[in-house]
């Protein structure tokens, strides 16, 4: 059974309209990665989808828990050919993410591999699953307590 995705009917029938209409320019479009994005009990992995950029053209900002991606393929225009189809993707890439507050965005790790950049953001320590254990016979120490020291 097929599922229907409107987005993707859109999306196809918007690069019909390009090939039909001749908008298969040189100039460069802000594209979308694709992105797999799976969470464990240690963080979030993201996967993204970048072919044909290089790893030195790779952008990874983090900010008040926004997590953006960005990096450019470039098209390879050479002298004395005429391109008659250009249909691979070319230009800016990005995509950005609201990552929420128990995963700590100060310690992200980036690696790149083949065309496909994984990016692992750990759960915060606040975050982290711990074991308490429970004591009995009123063995809690009281909070100790604060003493104001006279003003001199």
């Amino acid at each position: 059974m097929m599922r229907f995705d409107p987005f993707r009917d859109i999306e196809e029938l918007t690069q019909r309209m390009d090939r039909a209409f001749g908008a298969a320019s040189t100039a460069p479009a802000r594209l979308a990665p694709p992105v797999d994005v799976h969470e464990d009990e240690t963080g979030l992995e993201l996967t993204l989808d970048l072919p044909g950029v290089q790893a030195d053209a790779i952008q990874i900002e983090a900010e008040n828990q926004t997590l953006t991606v960005q990096a450019e393929r470039t098209y390879s225009r050479r002298e004395g050919r005429t391109a008659h189809r250009v249909e691979r993707a070319h230009g800016v890439l990005a995509r950005t993410f609201s990552v929420p507050a128990k995963y700590d965005l100060t310690k992200v790790e980036a690696d790149y591999q083949n065309g496909t950049l994984t990016l692992r953001v750990p759960r915060s320590e606040a975050a982290q699953k711990r074991t308490v254990t429970v004591r009995t016979g009123g063995q809690l120490e009281a909070a100790p307590k604060t003493v104001d020291a006279p003003s001199a």
